[in-house]
């Protein structure tokens, strides 16, 4: 599976993240460490510390509750369970006498996630964006690009797949990696809709509803039967589709 161009510009950002922070703080030896290690041993201590850390973020970001309050509650935690984890390994590579206490540490690392997740946000939003050259489309058109040549036909519905997502048109399927909240934000403004926290719909492209075991059902031009959650009832209801 091949990277598209914008997905290399998110894995070139981070790794410059990972360089700029590892150099950082191998230059200024944070938490003791510029006293307890030389140069190359911090710059192998902190690479790894760093490389833990965006790849940890990276990984769980795809689990991220919608709701701020679920999400300042995942986040506390991830910070609550990384700052125990690099104050362990401390206390192994240096017997505790780097990095003070684990009250300290906990701040450290949740002022870092904090910092990070800003980060990561701005870079997508400006990944996001076209480039200032580009000719004026639609957000469809752009989202489009994305794929094939031959595949690009009207949207029919879009479904999360691990890392991947399953882009469905009218002439045919691919999978691409991508988020599928990312994807939504692209197609803002498009006739669509997310009916689950895996699935994606183009409005135009659902011909029935049905309801299974109690669960609602929207049945696609392409045969397929995608789940409407709960908590989006309410949003397939006002958008017509039962």
């Amino acid at each position: 599976m091949h990277l598209t161009h914008r997905e290399w510009q998110r894995l070139g950002f981070l790794v410059a993240l990972w360089l700029l922070v590892t150099l950082l703080c191998a230059v200024a030896g944070p938490f003791g460490t510029h006293e307890a290690l030389g140069f190359a041993g911090r710059a192998a201590y902190w690479a790894g510390v760093v490389a833990l850390s965006i790849l940890c973020t990276t990984l769980l970001r795809r689990f991220v509750p919608d709701s701020l309050p679920r999400k300042i509650a995942f986040w506390s935690a991830f910070a609550l369970v990384l700052a125990t984890l690099i104050h362990g390994i401390n206390s192994i590579v240096f017997g505790g006498q780097v990095g003070g206490g684990l009250g300290y540490m906990i701040a450290i690392v949740g002022a870092t996630v904090l910092v990070a997740n800003g980060l990561v946000y701005l870079a997508r939003r400006w990944l996001a964006n076209p480039q200032p050259t580009e000719a004026p489309a639609d957000a469809a058109a752009l989202f489009l690009r994305r794929l094939p040549l031959e595949l690009r036909g009207p949207l029919v519905r879009i479904e999360a797949q691990d890392h991947y997502l399953k882009i469905v048109t009218a002439r045919g399927s691919t999978l691409i990696l991508m988020r599928l909240g990312e994807a939504v934000e692209a197609l803002d403004g498009v006739r669509g809709l997310q009916t689950h926290r895996s699935h994606w719909v183009s409005l135009d492209a659902v011909t029935a509803h049905r309801r299974v075991q109690g669960r609602d059902v929207l049945v696609m031009s392409d045969g397929a039967e995608v789940p409407v959650a709960r908590g989006k009832r309410d949003a397939a209801r006002q958008a017509g589709l039962f």
